[in-house]
């Protein structure tokens, strides 16, 4: 393999363009940098890099100028980046040029490092030996950067850029063949890079993010999993095809075209790629395996320091495990349809709109069916705890009008930073109280969006939503729709997204159930006990006591095993969590059995509460 086809700039030989540079006017440069505005940093060094990649110099001075580049830009890179990586999608006009910017910036490096490839081979056949040493750590840099482009697209959910695939595949094939990929190098950033810091582990990690869908991955998860791979990498083996066959149902990629592994569909015996190799990560998913239960095991141990951060922790690899696990085939074509219709985001909402708008008003709903009962001659058994009863003894009427309209609030941490605060709303925003303690708009919560459902199959439907119908929902999150004609919500969950420049932005719904019924829940025994009442759904909308139906919660709030108090319209019943089919950062999906009401509801004091709310953010 002579050659490898690389997009880099023409470099001009006009002399308005070309330039001598020298390691001295880089250094002054450098000096000049304002340091405390990363930002300006970054556009002072992309205006010299843009002259530096289309101006013609000898090889030698371009390895050098980069690699007195490199540690300044990547510091720079690292701290503009980290104020748009995680930030709430779309981006603002602000954080969006954050974005343009360091995407700029990681082209010209890595048009830099594809220059410096491009240069060493064509001297291949010259003596030049010394200078071709710096062969694989230009490829390692320029596969750095390419991947560092691909993280960003995938993060943010906006199309791969074009040919990237091809050019990594490209530069890792040469490296293969020329017996350089498991050569020991210098990392751009050691922290950030597997070790040892080598091509093929290189290739393994950017390998390891394609095959995990991450249009599939919810806000944030890409970032995490790419650092978790660091460790991960070096457990995936790239092995060659025998024949060049592809195994059905095996992970292969064609490392002479433009695109990422792919698993082997039933037709594979029909496809014969030019450089074939198989991805093996069974090794990989052990590694996950092992995380999972090593959260299930600490659960069981100590179920109260089980807290939320650690059962999200422990469903996202749940959800890493599914997503690198084999992918069955659509079972059925998507149809193409063209149906406006009204979508509502997150759990609070579409709770508030299937039960017809009404108030969430759960103790009294429960003082309310207590009261039926007793009337009917039922038990006399009170279900709601004796410290949260005073009005027991007083007249039912004023309880109704003072106590319930003014319920217990949440405690939270006087300390919670602003995330923090949010996380509780986007998790916790499921009950009056938690929405009024932060929210004062609370019908900035209860909207619709106007949006297309251009596509659908029998597991769900694909939609296109206008940039300015501001359509919240993001992968994971809990979405229903309701076209014209129609009386019931649809629920379903973003399953994946794409952002589509300023125009629109496309997702794909995976349809739960076509109706739901709404329900308050609360626990009474294990994970959640002492909690408030939280806005829940059952879906389909079945009778639970003569139909298998399963429940929807806020996310991690309560695990498998837990015993919620169910509220419904009319009567209370108790359900046990039996296991857990869906895990989000909206909301958690179950299957659940009903059972008798616990003779003795374990809950805990008031002081307990808050100790045990204040460490759940910590």
């Amino acid at each position: 393999m002579k050659s490898i086809k690389l997009n880099i700039p023409q470099r001009n030989n006009n002399p308005a363009i070309t330039i001598t540079p020298s390691l001295e006017q880089i250094k002054a440069v450098l000096r000049e940098l304002p340091l405390a505005n990363p930002e300006k940093c970054c556009v002072q060094i992309l205006q010299e890099l843009f002259r530096l990649n289309r101006a013609p110099f000898a090889v030698k001075a371009r390895i050098d100028i980069m690699a007195l580049l490199l540690p300044s830009i990547d510091d720079m890179i690292n701290s503009v980046r980290n104020g748009y990586i995680n930030d709430s999608l779309p981006l603002s006009n602000r954080r969006q040029q954050s974005a343009q910017l360091i995407n700029r910036l990681l082209t010209e490096m890595s048009y830099g490092y594809k220059t410096i490839v491009h240069e060493l081979l064509e001297e291949e056949d010259s003596a030049n030996t010394a200078t071709r040493a710096h062969l694989p750590q230009a490829i390692y840099y320029a596969m750095g950067f390419l991947a560092r482009l691909l993280v960003d697209a995938y993060a943010l959910y906006i199309p791969e850029p074009p040919q990237i695939w091809l050019e990594l595949n490209q530069l890792y094939l040469y490296a293969e063949k020329n017996q350089l990929h498991d050569i020991e190098l210098s990392p751009i950033n050691p922290i950030h890079e597997p070790k040892p810091a080598t091509i093929i582990n290189s290739y393994r990690r950017i390998v390891l993010l394609a095959i995990a869908n991450p249009y599939h991955l919810m806000l944030g998860e890409t970032v995490k999993m790419y650092k978790s791979l660091i460790d991960w990498a070096p457990q995936c083996r790239i092995l060659n095809l025998s024949n060049n066959r592809l195994p059905e149902g095996k992970l292969f990629v064609d490392l002479t075209m433009d695109a990422p592994p792919l698993y082997a569909p039933k037709t594979s015996s029909k496809l014969r790629p030019i450089e074939g190799r198989q991805i093996e990560i069974k090794e990989l998913l052990t590694l996950v395996s092992q995380e999972t239960r090593r959260l299930t095991l600490a659960k069981q141990r100590d179920s109260l320091s089980h807290n939320l951060a650690k059962r999200m922790e422990r469903d996202m690899y749940f959800r890493w495990a599914e997503a690198w696990g084999v992918r069955r085939e659509r079972l059925s074509n998507r149809k193409p349809v063209e149906l406006p219709a009204r979508m509502i985001c997150g759990l609070t909402a579409t709770h508030h709109f299937v039960s017809g708008e009404k108030v969430f008003r759960p103790e009294e709903d429960e003082l309310q069916i207590r009261g039926r009962n007793a009337h009917a001659g039922g038990s006399t058994l009170t279900l709601l705890e004796e410290e949260q009863t005073p009005w027991a003894f007083e007249d039912p009427q004023k309880h109704v009008l003072t106590s319930l309209h003014q319920p217990r609030k949440s405690q939270f941490n006087a300390q919670q930073g602003a995330h923090e605060r949010n996380l509780w709303i986007k998790v916790y925003a499921n009950s009056t109280q938690a929405i009024d303690e932060f929210i004062t708009n609370e019908a900035t919560l209860f909207e619709f969006h106007g949006c297309d459902i251009v596509n659908s199959n029998q597991g769900g439907f694909g939609i296109i939503c206008p940039r300015s119908s501001q359509l919240p929902a993001r992968v994971g999150d809990l979405l229903s729709a309701r076209t014209e004609g129609n009386s019931a919500w649809a629920i379903g969950r973003v399953q994946w997204m794409k952002i589509n420049g300023d125009k629109n932005v496309s997702q794909g719904i995976k349809l739960i159930a076509e109706d739901a019924r709404v329900i308050a829940v609360k626990a009474v025994q294990g994970v959640g006990c002492g909690g408030e009442y939280y806005r829940s759904l059952l879906i389909p909308d079945l009778d639970p006591k003569e139909h298998p139906t399963t429940m929807i919660t806020p996310a991690a709030v309560y695990d498998i095993g837990s015993i919620l108090k169910v509220v419904l319209e009319d009567e209370i019943l108790h359900a046990r969590l039996l296991r857990q089919l869906t895990a989000t950062s909206s909301f958690s999906h179950y299957q659940f059995e009903l059972v008798a009401q616990p003779v003795t509801e374990k809950t805990l004091t008031s002081d307990q509460e808050d100790k045990l709310t204040s460490r759940l953010f910590r």
